[in-house]
């Protein structure tokens, strides 16, 4: 075997995937780096915001807060309880005030010039060739995608015709051009809606880029994490985009993974069975590989896998011939707890870093103005009458002025 090395390695494994027009995933990951919600922060959200208005709607919002409490994630909660319609809507109008929020924020930092997008570079990477379309598959209701697209020139589509009133593009696609040439395109499969997805009363559907609550005519169109993800998929405009999605991800030539936890049900399968099979190369982005992500590269990957994850310091690359082992006498699960809380102490110190010279400067005028009530004798008599354990403790942060200063 020809000795190269690992950095040789990492470098032939991605260019094998990106020059292949790779579908891109991207996962709720990728929407973190801007400020969206992730699933704590969305379900600590419908804690707060979903109220009931009957005994079968409070019985079944008992049984979800009931298993939350246990330990399940949001979506298991969800799924295992047998939801009222009526509470499911609630849940889809909760959870698309919240996403929506932070939506509107990035959109206007994107407005202003002061957003980055990094997925930006991926697209325009991509377009470095012959390529006249790229497809996105995503399981994220935001539009970062959409708004990564046009902050570089990039015509995006998510399977309506343009404008501000969005009708469905059907069978026909929407083709536009640049002078006598095709626009490049970023095609969107959106598989459980999109902020900007409604359905009027009448039953169609209409894409508009809304801002602010929508009236009571239009619904949101979104799936809740949970059961209603089963229920609606088989509707329009879900379908559109699970079939299209479905058919990028069956001819896909290599995959790039973004912020993707590999826990959608609906996406994983099609790429083991390109992964594995036919040995398509694929390439995993995430700031923490999830532990399904570690198990889809360890046993349904196939050998053309490259995958990175951070760790305190720098980052850390998977690969078939090199997957980091767990030091002898620690198992998977105890490394990647090492790992976060090791993550989240490198934090903590750079926090204190960046805060030190405040808080000692706090600290020196603290405990000199203490040491400066303590030579009052009113002060002390008082503290001797009425809280000697208090004036003892004061006495001791006194007596480290001199090594805060």
């Amino acid at each position: 075997m020809e000795d190269i090395t690992a950095a040789e390695m990492v470098a032939r494994l991605a260019q094998k995937c990106f020059a292949r027009n790779p579908v891109v995933i991207l996962g709720s990951g990728a929407s973190l780096l801007h400020g969206l919600p992730g699933m704590s922060e969305l379900q600590a959200a419908l804690v707060a915001n979903i109220h009931t208005d009957n005994l079968e709607e409070g019985s079944a919002w008992r049984a979800v807060q009931d298993a939350l409490n246990h330990g399940d994630h949001l979506e298991k909660a969800l799924t295992n309880t047998n939801l009222p319609t009526s509470l499911v809507i609630k849940i889809i109008q909760a959870t698309w005030r919240c996403i929506n929020l932070k939506d509107r924020d990035v959109y206007l930092r994107a407005l202003a010039g002061t957003e980055t997008f990094p997925v930006s570079k991926l697209f325009q990477k991509l377009f470095q060739s012959s390529n006249t379309t790229i497809n996105i598959v995503t399981t994220n209701y935001d539009r970062v995608a959409e708004y990564a697209s046009n902050n570089v020139g990039l015509v995006h589509s998510t399977g309506f015709v343009p404008g501000y009133i969005q009708m469905r593009e059907g069978g026909d696609r929407v083709a536009l051009f640049r002078g006598a040439k095709l626009a490049r395109t970023v095609r969107i499969w959106k598989v459980h809606g999109s902020l900007d997805w409604f359905e009027r009363e009448d039953g169609t559907t209409v894409c508009a880029p809304l801002f602010e609550v929508p009236p009571a005519s239009l619904t949101p169109l979104i799936v809740s994490p949970g059961v209603s993800k089963f229920q609606r998929t088989h509707d329009e405009p879900f379908r559109s985009a699970i079939q299209g999605a479905d058919r990028a991800l069956e001819h896909a030539e290599g995959y790039v993974c973004v912020g993707f936890g590999f826990r959608d049900t609906h996406i994983e399968p099609k790429l083991v069975e390109r992964c594995r099979q036919t040995n398509v190369p694929i390439t995993v982005l995430a700031r923490a590989l999830t532990d399904e992500a570690k198990a889809f590269l360890k046993l349904k990957a196939g050998t053309s896998y490259l995958a990175f994850e951070e760790i305190p310091g720098g980052t850390r690359a998977y690969t078939h011939e090199y997957t980091p082992r767990a030091p002898k006498g620690l198992s998977d699960e105890q490394l990647a707890l090492m790992e976060r809380e090791s993550a989240s102490l490198a934090r903590e110190f750079k926090v204190a870093e960046q805060t030190y010279g405040t808080d000692h400067l706090d600290l020196v005028l603290a405990v000199g103005y203490l040491s400066k009530l303590l030579r009052n004798g009113k002060v002390v008599g008082y503290l001797v009458k009425h809280f000697q354990e208090l004036l003892f403790e004061f006495q001791k942060i006194s007596e480290s002025e001199n090594v805060a200063a």
